[in-house]
């Protein structure tokens, strides 16, 4: 069974998740009132880029959030370290909405919007891995027979992470122009699962279902 402090991480973790998820929105909420002004269509298409960033912003956390909650299915208890590295985790996950709200507003798409945008995700991601790696190398807080699943929790980290990186070195020059190559993260993770699969002798589609479905102890 769960302990206290490990409940009450999960559930404020979710939380805070829920509350960044929603204020991705609010500068679409600002947007819809040129409705008053100018038909729908036009709308569409005038902020069509704002629809995406949004889009996307949803979708990468919570892909991140998938990740997050399988790492934390392998504890038993959360220790102090845990805990620091999942704030720090929650950190890039609040201030997201800062750099989407940037990209919305931002006229010029080779500005530093998208910058600042990968440089949140690449803190996320990497919050997410350093989260894995404490918890691989601290047994007292893993389930039993957990070692595999942790171990996938830390490619999904080094792979999301990877993306993460690559997609902001691209974006110094390429601005936003750049930011499509999220949609490749998760092509990657199911690459990366086959990849596993492979090597520990496993099948395909057992590793592309590993990318949705709850890990299960060895």
């Amino acid at each position: 069974m769960e302990s206290n402090p490990l409940a009450r991480t999960v559930a404020f973790t979710d939380g805070v998740v829920a509350i960044a998820l929603t204020l991705l929105v609010l500068p679409l909420a600002d947007t819809a009132k040129e409705a008053a002004v100018i038909p729908i269509g036009q709308l569409v298409r005038v902020h069509a880029g704002d629809f995406l960033a949004f889009v996307m912003s949803f979708l990468v956390v919570s892909l991140f959030w998938m990740v997050h909650r399988r790492i934390f299915e392998n504890l038993v208890s959360a220790g102090e370290g845990v805990m620091m590295l999942n704030i720090m985790w929650l950190l890039g996950v609040v201030f997201l909405p800062v750099p989407t709200a940037v990209l919305t507003y931002e006229t010029n798409p080779d500005g530093g919007s998208a910058v600042l945008y990968m440089v949140n995700l690449t803190f996320i991601a990497l919050s997410g891995l350093l989260l894995a790696l404490r918890i691989r190398h601290r047994p007292v807080l893993q389930r039993p027979d957990r070692g595999k699943a942790i171990q996938r929790s830390v490619r999904r980290g080094v792979v999301s992470t990877s993306a993460m990186v690559l997609t902001l070195l691209a974006a110094i020059p390429l601005g936003t122009l750049a930011l499509p190559l999220l949609a490749l993260l998760p092509l990657l993770q199911i690459a990366a699962a086959r990849r596993w699969a492979r090597q520990h002798g496993g099948d395909a589609d057992q590793a592309d279902a590993e990318f949705t479905a709850p890990d299960e102890p060895e």
